[in-house]
């Protein structure tokens, strides 16, 4: 007789504003199983799970917990059965240190009456934390440190600390791996495979189709809001799951071109920040793409963020054609035309409120303002143009940036920098948590900008990404090079390599 399962979904389908996008998905997810849901940007992934945890209410259809009839009309309801969601735009709370973002909600008190007064066992708590951390995801993230300062990897790995904790009988997982480097994503696999043992489920959705191969026991395609594959793992492949996801066969991933290298134009020298990064020097050509590799903690984040002016540097300079600079501030960069995209779109890259043309546009008013006026004729021809160029998917510019998929949000950031005219690139995991198809127009794009004699600088946790579309590629170890190569002449298993040791290579 077969096993009533954790969790099943019949005919459930979704709208918004007439639009469907979720028609009639049939889903179930068995006792200690690992079930991958890939798709498209704006496939209904997102949609999904939020049903499933209770964010959005269906439109039609049902679902069943162990087999019982439930409504999930709110997330605590949801949460009260046991289903706990990793999101990939994360929800910790950025003030409170790393002990409180896991106990959030679930506080230890030193009464166990769990009241409203009664006084919380920090200590206690702190002990937990430090061995789901420690013990558990083998991370020496600081316990006592506050979340607004951890890297996104580090943020990443609270959040599914805060899964963890919680005993869940389904853990969802959107886009775990985004920031993680090849050490924690196995640590995290390891993990999963752990939680499989004792019965607990997982909803794993990735854009990474090798991983969900990997760590999946059954996969389940969307595509417009429809399941076009629903399959053991065993039973598809990854070019199966590429013509599902997108209806034809993929070009090629890294549409790498041969582009000639120009003149300097810039120049990193001695770069220090005392515990983070020491004695990073490189420079930086015309038609050139840089990646900057390392492992968790390594120091390549906070080094970008320090070229274009985010975070401070102790010593060392930043030369460009126009001036050295001994510390360098925002306006300094983008007077030099240097522009930067963050890692994180929701919190510093996307303003979500506002619409695409606002967001698009805000980094170049110059070209819209007319005699102190804003020109709206101006203003819909530029973001138009770019929406057409980027093949940006959304109703019209006026369409409010939050409702957008991840990959769009980022084509809308990379044409508010366009807007401006840069000369130089920096990126920050630009292809973190955007579909296989979408990866590959943001690859083309950036060639096409290096085509023009600019530059690009951008720091990845995916080295076949960097070995894919970048021209050289600079490792850090513990906040030092330990290599400076041409991609060319290395490959993804000799950066994992250089990630590890220290001692710079040539």
């Amino acid at each position: 007789m077969e096993q009533t399962p954790v969790l099943e979904l019949k005919n459930i389908s979704k709208s918004f504003s007439g639009n469907r996008v979720l028609d009639e998905i049939n889903l179930k997810l068995g006792h200690g199983e690992v079930l991958g849901i890939i798709g498209e940007n704006g496939a209904g992934k997102s949609t999904l799970i939020k049903i499933i945890c209770g964010v959005y209410n269906l439109d039609q259809g049902e679902i069943f917990f162990d087999g019982e009839k439930v409504e999930f009309q709110n997330p605590e309801q949801s949460r009260n059965r046991g289903i706990s969601t990793i999101y990939q735009e994360l929800s910790l709370f950025p003030s409170l240190t790393v002990a409180q973002n896991i106990f959030i909600a679930r506080e230890l008190d030193q009464t166990g009456i769990h009241g409203i007064i009664s006084p919380i066992d920090n200590r206690k708590m702190e002990a937990e934390a430090r061995r789901i951390l420690h013990d558990v995801l083998g991370t020496d993230i600081n316990i006592h440190s506050l979340v607004e300062n951890l890297s996104m990897a580090e943020k990443q790995l609270v959040e599914i600390a805060r899964a963890l904790y919680s005993q869940s009988r389904i853990i969802i997982m959107d886009e775990p791996t985004t920031a993680l480097e090849a050490r924690e994503k196995e640590q995290l696999f390891q993990i999963i495979r752990d939680v499989k043992k004792i019965g607990t489920s997982v909803i794993f959705v990735s854009h990474y189709l090798q991983e969900v191969m990997k760590i999946c026991d059954h996969i389940f395609v969307l595509r417009d809001g429809q399941c076009v594959l629903d399959k053991p793992a065993d039973e598809t492949s990854v070019e199966n799951m590429i013509k599902a996801m997108i209806g034809r066969s993929l070009e090629k991933q890294y549409p790498k071109e041969i582009v000639p290298i120009g003149e300097k134009v810039l120049s990193v020298k001695n770069l220090t920040r005392k515990k983070v990064f020491q004695d990073v020097s490189f420079e930086l050509h015309e038609g050139e793409i840089i990646g900057i590799v390392g492992l968790v903690g390594c120091g390549k984040n906070e080094l970008i963020r320090a070229m274009f002016g985010i975070d401070r540097f102790d010593s060392g300079s930043i030369e460009t054609r126009r001036k050295r600079y001994p510390s360098i501030t925002i306006n300094d960069a983008m007077r030099d035309r240097i522009a930067f995209i963050p890692a994180d779109r929701k919190t510093e890259g996307i303003f979500g409120i506002k619409s695409v043309k606002w967001n698009m546009l805000i980094s170049a008013l110059d070209l819209i303002i007319k005699n102190s006026w804003i020109s709206y004729r101006s203003e819909n021809r530029l973001a138009n143009g770019y929406i057409d160029k980027l093949k940006i998917k959304t109703g019209s510019s006026s369409q409010t940036i939050a409702s957008l998929s991840g990959g769009n949000q980022q084509k809308v950031l990379l044409a508010r920098w366009f807007l401006t005219d840069p000369q130089i690139l920096l990126l920050e995991d630009p292809t973190r948590g955007i579909d296989v198809s979408v990866k590959t127009e943001v690859y083309k794009l950036l060639i096409e900008f290096a085509k023009k004699g600019n530059a690009v600088v951008l720091v990845s946790s995916d080295e076949e990404e960097v070995v894919g579309i970048c021209d050289r590629v600079i490792v850090l170890h513990k906040g030092r090079v330990s290599a400076n190569v041409k991609t060319s002449e290395t490959s993804v298993e000799q950066i994992k390599i250089y990630s590890e040791i220290s001692g710079e290579q040539q």
